[in-house]
């Protein structure tokens, strides 16, 4: 059985936004839930018809719609109240909403009790109408047809067989893109850069909504502001913003486009901004990412990878930095400093989840690799300290206990070398290293990587002289 669904939202902040631009919005983000949408006068009307069983039932698709409209309108800081009503056509469908937003505010069940002015082929004729005593939908469909069709306008038939399903819908169907790509037109010049987020402000919920619809992720977007043609500057300048993670909720991206925006500098005013979309990917449950209403649900504050990518905007890639493991068989070159922004991109691939990673590429899955970076230490210095000797063992702060150890490397020259232009100088000035690392824990219970190295003496009979080193610290 065909069912539809009208839907007019009403904006109870004050200064919300343009009526036309919610009612695409809630366009946009309705087909994420079916592909058959279309824009009627102040509603938006689905045909959710194949979409039932998908969802679970109408009352369950109608429940995620609410709670997405409501969620993406509590997102961008906007009250809203979404009014929604059901039929087995679309105009029957819009009749009951706007009986049910007129002044009685009640749910007429029968369709043939809905009066005149909820049919918008009606409304020219209401005057006329009334004075003949047809106030509903049945009081008219009781007249001749041919002297309505000579009385009024063939409008009004064609309304009253679409209402009753004997004639199809056609309907413009809203489509949207493959990329969100949309330019904007400033109310004023405008020559501060931190005053254009504003206008990127309106751009971010289009595209929020687009996303909605295209069930996507963001990762990556460009925001282009024009310049005044008359100075002799280039007509356009733009900046890039690109996450770990994708995401539907843009509060984190507006924030990182405020970070860039607080940083430029315009060299001429700008009257338009464009906003197109680089990388978006499906997400694998992208109803569960925003419709869920239970609190342990919802993530709470800014993660940690959200705040890197914010301290990076404001402090610059260079001051915000982050360690990563380095194929080397040197333990003081195992690790290295990176920008973070680089570093959380693996570390977001790593995490996020993807039908394709898992132990299926592996032949055997109990053979996977297994890490065995355990024990090594969190910080290293920067220059290996030689530490005073008790007896045969080394002192720092007081007496240390092994934990763990002996962990034993040998080497030639090329441990202590290093790298640079005059390495291999240098390996040939080292003798022969064999090392001992150790965990050691000190009086105040904090754990210490220490090793010891024996250097070799020219003479084989001599025994080998043990000096100790502390190089890192375990968190």
């Amino acid at each position: 059985m065909p069912c539809w669904i009208a839907l007019h939202t009403l904006i109870t902040t004050e200064a919300g936004p343009d009526p036309a631009e919610v009612q695409q919005a809630v366009a946009s983000i309705a087909l994420g839930f079916s592909p058959r949408v279309a824009l009627l006068d102040e509603a938006v009307l689905i045909d959710v018809t194949g979409s039932l069983r998908l969802f679970g039932g109408l009352a369950r698709l109608t429940q995620l719609l609410q709670a997405r409209l409501l969620a993406f309108f509590e997102s961008n800081q906007a009250g809203a109240f979404v009014q929604k009503a059901q039929g087995a056509t679309s105009l029957i469908a819009l009749g009951r909403l706007r009986w049910q937003t007129g002044p009685s505010g009640k749910e007429k069940k029968r369709v043939a009790d809905l009066p005149m002015h909820t049919l918008s082929a009606a409304r020219p004729h209401l005057g006329v109408l009334g004075r003949i005593g047809c106030r509903t939908w049945n009081d008219i469909l009781r007249l001749p047809r041919d002297g309505v069709a000579r009385r009024f306008d063939a409008q009004l038939l064609q309304a009253l067989d679409r209402a009753r399903g004997a004639v199809a819908d056609e309907y413009t169907w809203q489509v949207l893109p493959e990329h969100f790509e949309e330019k904007m037109e400033l109310n004023a010049l405008v020559t501060h850069a931190p005053a254009l987020m504003a206008g990127a402000q309106r751009l971010l919920v289009r595209l929020q909504a687009w996303l909605l619809g295209r069930q996507s992720g963001l990762s990556a977007l460009r925001l282009t502001w024009h310049l005044d043609k008359r100075r002799d500057v280039a007509p356009t300048g733009q900046l890039e913003i690109r996450t770990a993670q994708p995401a539907q909720d843009l509060r984190h991206v507006a924030r990182l486009v405020a970070e860039h925006l607080a940083q430029q500098k315009l060299p001429a005013p700008v009257h338009s901004l464009s906003l197109q979309s680089l990388v978006t990917e499906p997400l694998l449950d992208a109803a569960a990412a925003t419709a869920s209403l239970l609190m342990q649900e919802r993530k709470q504050g800014d993660s940690a990878l959200e705040l890197i990518e914010r301290l990076s905007a404001r402090l610059g890639q260079a001051q915000v930095q982050a360690w990563q493991p380095a194929a080397d068989h040197r333990p003081e070159r195992m690790q290295r400093w990176v920008a973070a922004q680089d570093a959380i991109k693996s570390i977001a691939g790593y995490a996020r989840p993807s039908r394709a990673r898992g132990t299926k590429g592996l032949k055997n899955p109990a053979h996977a690799p297994v890490l065995t970076e355990a024990l090594y230490p969190s910080w290293l210095l920067p220059k290996p300290l030689m530490l005073a000797v008790a007896g045969n063992s080394p002192v720092y702060q007081g007496r240390l206990v092994r934990v763990a150890g002996p962990q034993r490397m040998e080497a030639g020259g090329w441990l202590m070398a290093g790298e640079g232009p005059h390495s291999a100088q240098n390996s040939r000035l080292h003798p022969p290293a064999m090392r001992d690392y150790f965990i050691y824990r000190n009086a105040q219970g904090c754990l210490l990587w220490i090793y010891s190295e024996r250097l070799q003496r020219p003479t084989a009979a001599a025994r080998p002289q043990r000096v100790w080193y502390l190089q890192g610290f375990f968190a």
